[in-house]
């Protein structure tokens, strides 16, 4: 068995990394700008980090997509529309999974997820603690994120001794 921290990676060591650059249109004319990706903003970097991932998840399913803070850097629309495609059949017709956490509390909508898809994790001194919004409950016309914002479902951060 192979120990190195990432054993695939001697199939990749002689690629070519490609030089990506984008284009833009300027808003009052019809002249093109061209970027290099490190000119670009956060959140085009992060979309171009995330989307051959998720396009192939989506594409070969039966997998699983875990993703750390799925929103950093991306505006929330787009953050949005990222999770969505993992719940349109149409898109994922292979039944693949996104797993991510989120400070975003705009993905708390139902008509993005069921309330059985949304889950919570609570830190404790010594550990923590994760759970379904199912266990509490929400009503149909309850604003989940309203709700979580109040602190119903608990998993708010406390500062100072008091829970914000």
């Amino acid at each position: 068995m192979d120990n190195t921290p990432f054993p695939y990676w001697e199939q990749f060591k002689d690629m070519e990394v490609p030089d990506v650059k984008t284009i833009h249109r300027t808003m009052d004319s019809e002249q093109l700008i061209i970027f290099n990706l490190e000119d670009e903003s956060e959140g085009t970097k992060r979309l171009f980090e995330l989307a051959e991932t998720l396009l192939d998840v989506l594409h070969n399913g039966r997998s699983s997509l875990i993703i750390d803070e799925l929103d950093r850097s991306l505006h929330p629309v787009l953050s949005t529309e990222l999770a969505r495609m993992f719940n349109n059949p149409d898109i994922n017709k292979n039944q693949a999974q996104l797993i991510f956490t989120t400070h975003d509390t705009s993905l708390l909508d139902r008509e993005i997820f069921r309330p059985d898809q949304i889950w919570f994790t609570e830190k404790d001194k010594s550990m923590t603690k994760l759970y379904s919004l199912v266990e509490f409950q929400p009503c149909e016309d309850e604003s989940l994120q309203k709700g979580y914002l109040k602190g119903r479902y608990g998993a708010i951060p406390f500062i100072g001794g008091l829970n914000i």
